[in-house]
């Protein structure tokens, strides 16, 4: 037998001969603590291990061609180790499997772009394995990968985005991996849920039975939410411990077992179901390594379904858990949050709103028009109607507590940006609303609902730097104010400049409102109003409160699939409910729901120089404070409260006697407005540290 010793007829045989081989049958997790480089994280740099999150081992085995699982499902939390988990799965099948290829999908454009420079690309290089096989990009070669497309010996992977129909529509693929599969839309383009256009993809592999499809997301809104849906149609399994005292096995879940106090330190720990033994928190990670899934709900043909989340996590201690509850009474936004992010749990929004005449019975006597003494930020929106515009002003607490404190309809032509109810918009936009110290502002940020007069609107906007072209949007993965997106502005086929449009996340919203609306406060004879407690002038009328409860959250059949959306009363209108939601948008947008406690103390020494500290968070029962005003403005300022309105404002009838605040009250004061912005300049834009977003 002849030996081509040294030759490259030899090294071409041996490729040959490593080619034909079959691949050495390993299961994925096996392949992973032996291969793969962790991109991030606390062990970037380092071999993947499966002493760290151990419950990542049976969903990533799965994955390989001698299990029988086709699908599974994951529900989590974030922190969990789930997203290495679909880099191992992919990295195992481009190494030991690669045969038919993969289709690896994200809920967005950004989040894929995310996805591959910060996690996959890195996996790629620093993995050894990954590094040889994935072809390298090379600009003038058809033969290497993409950013989107990776090409290695056997197959290819694609890498898609869920909201474009040509990336799940021109794809066959065995393998499917879909990360955050919650997030997804669930329509796209009016063509079906994109879950069944993934699914069509590994049609052909169906009579082989050698297909696999993973669903991995953090859950979103109760009755709305596909993994949660995922989840429930498996058998469930949770990650069960064994109890340190009796090896009885349990999971830990946040309720009734989980004890902590309810401030620092928080001291948090578990109380074992089975025999009542306290677990410290220093225990749990060392219980979590030895435990086990344990389906809850097994049945004929039920696929492997699994819900982890930082109750287990070894990235979050048991106190930050304790500390984030705490944190997120009184704030649907930070409840969700909560629920979803911490303990991978769909949240569930109550949909029906308050009785109308039972909120209209909770009116106070204060003045339309002023400013509130903790209302340190102003926000107005506005909803462009065929012949005016509904808009709402609205004042905000620190504690999101808010004030109405102006409603209108501006009747008029809406076809003109300079003339009719655009017009009077533009006097409520330049307007200095007057506040009880005697000073002065206008609104931080102004919206404009886009649905109607589009370009009227868009011109309008562009040239008032605080305004905000708006664009509600459906779906309860959506951000209450997302990345605006650029529009050219066309009038009469006049090009004339472009404008930023901000998509609102209007769903989510309704059901945050609605909660607050919910709250009680100190007209059900509590000490104080909540935090996010929404307080009404006697002023508004029986119109305002049902327009702003015009909707209710009803179970929605699209194309076969039950899910939960918001729809109208009958004919009632509801556009001071999009005013309100448009305000929240703003609001959040502006800091509402992120700036810290010394940031909103910055904006208090502006704007309400007199109010103690502690009073913007925590408020005692508060009078209205008139410290800063000069002495002899007092009496002219308490008059003016108990009056009510204060001043003829666009669409108000006029006044019996003209009603203006006193010359020694107004924005000139020098003991009222020592510290705060000359008249027009807006908070926003003036901060040099970054900390108001804009």
């Amino acid at each position: 037998m002849l030996k081509f010793k040294n030759s490259g007829v030899a090294l071409f045989a041996d490729e040959i001969e490593t080619l034909a081989r079959p691949p050495r049958k390993v299961l994925p997790a096996e392949w992973a603590a032996e291969n793969l480089i962790v991109p991030d994280g606390p062990r970037a740099n380092e071999k993947w291990s499966a002493t760290l999150t151990p419950y990542v081992v049976e969903p990533l085995n799965n994955s390989g061609p001698d299990s029988p699982v086709n699908k599974w499902a994951i529900r989590k939390s974030a922190q969990t180790g789930f997203t290495v988990m679909a880099i191992a799965i992919v990295g195992s099948t481009i190494d030991t499997d690669p045969s038919g290829g993969i289709l690896l999908v994200q809920p967005t454009d950004g989040a894929l772009a995310d996805f591959i420079a910060d996690k996959l690309n890195p996996a790629i290089e620093s993995t050894p394995a990954l590094k040889a096989k994935v072809k390298p990009q090379v600009s003038r070669s058809g033969e290497g990968s993409t950013t989107y497309l990776k090409r290695y010996p056997g197959g290819s992977m694609a890498l898609a985005i869920a909201n474009s129909t040509a990336d799940l529509r021109s794809k066959t693929k065995r393998k499917i991996v879909k990360d955050e599969a919650s997030e997804y839309p669930a329509d796209l383009d009016g063509q079906g849920s994109p879950h069944t256009m993934i699914e069509a993809r590994y049609e052909s592999f169906l009579a082989t039975g050698d297909w696999k499809e993973v669903n991995i997301s953090t859950p979103t809104v109760k009755g709305a939410c596909y993994i949660d849906e995922q989840f429930n149609a498996g058998d469930q399994r949770l990650w069960h411990v064994p109890c340190p005292q009796c090896d009885g096995k349990f999971p830990f879940r946040f309720g009734p077992q989980f004890k902590f106090k309810e401030s620092f330190p928080y001291q948090a720990h578990y109380i074992a179901p089975c025999c009542g033994r306290p677990i410290e928190a220093h225990e749990k990670n060392a219980l979590v390594r030895k435990g086990e899934w344990i389906a809850t709900a097994p049945g004929p043909g039920k696929f492997p379904s699994y819900h982890i989340d930082a109750m287990s996590s070894p990235f979050v201690p048991w106190d930050k858990i304790a500390e984030r509850w705490i944190g997120a009474q009184g704030d649907p936004a930070k409840l969700k949050a909560f629920y979803n992010l911490t303990l991978g749990e769909a949240y569930e929004i109550k949909g029906d709103a308050p009785d109308h005449v039972r909120l209209m019975e909770r009116r106070e006597d204060y003045p339309k028009g002023r400013i509130p003494p903790r209302g340190l930020m102003l926000t107005a929106a506005a909803d462009v109607q065929m012949n005016g515009i509904y808009v709402e002003v609205v004042a905000w607490a620190p504690n999101r507590e808010s004030w109405v404190i102006y409603v209108d309809m501006l009747e008029g032509d809406t076809t003109d940006a300079n003339a009719g109810a655009f017009l009077k918009l533009a006097e409520l936009y330049d307007r200095e609303w007057p506040d009880a110290f005697g000073g002065r502002r206008k609104v931080d940020g102004f919206a404009v609902d886009s649905g109607f007069r589009s370009h009227v609107v868009y011109h309008w906007c562009t040239s008032r730097h605080n305004a905000y072209a708006v664009d509600g949007r459906d779906g309860w993965h959506l951000p209450a104010i997302g990345t605006p997106s650029v529009k050219d502005i066309d009038l009469d086929g006049r090009k004339l400049g472009h404008v930023k449009l901000w998509p609102v996340g209007t769903w989510p919203l309704k059901g945050h409102w609605y909660e607050d609306l919910r709250r009680e406060g100190k007209a059900a004879g509590r000490e104080t109003d909540p935090p996010g407690y929404c307080h009404f002038g006697k002023w508004l009328d029986e119109v305002y409160f049902k327009q702003v409860t015009a909707e209710y959250l009803a179970e929605i059949k699209s194309r076969g699939r039950l899910t939960k959306g918001w729809r109208p009363r009958g004919a009632q209108d509801n556009h001071l409910l999009d005013c309100r939601v448009y305000n929240m948008a703003v609001a959040d947008h502006l800091g509402l729901s992120t700036m810290t406690e010394d940031e909103w103390k910055i904006l208090a020494r502006e704007r309400a120089p007199t109010i103690k500290q502690g009073d913007l968070f925590a408020p005692r029962p508060l009078a209205v404070q008139i410290a800063a005003s000069p002495a002899s403005a007092v009496p002219a300022l308490i008059d003016e409260l108990a009056e009510g309105e204060i001043a003829n404002l666009p669409g108000d009838p006029p006044p019996a006697a003209p009603s203006t605040p006193p010359a020694n009250a107004s924005a000139e004061a020098p003991a009222a407005r020592s510290q705060a912005e000359p008249s027009g300049s807006g908070w926003i834009g003036r901060n040099t540290g970054g900390w108001l977003r804009r």
